[in-house]
């Protein structure tokens, strides 16, 4: 478990945990993270509709 970690790391990707930390401090991180969910949410509905389109 220790290697997807340090791979995680290396690339950047920090824990959930250490957003959650500062999304705690940051009512404008807590926007843009609710924000971003939703448009991505609406942007997979788009492509299921567009595909179902076909």
């Amino acid at each position: 478990m220790d290697v997807i970690a340090n791979i995680l790391m290396a690339l950047g990707l920090v824990p959930a945990k250490d957003l959650s930390d500062s999304m705690r401090q940051s009512k404008t991180l807590t926007t843009m993270v609710i924000v971003g969910i939703i448009l991505f949410g609406i942007f997979i509905l788009f492509l299921f509709k567009m595909a179902g389109a076909l």
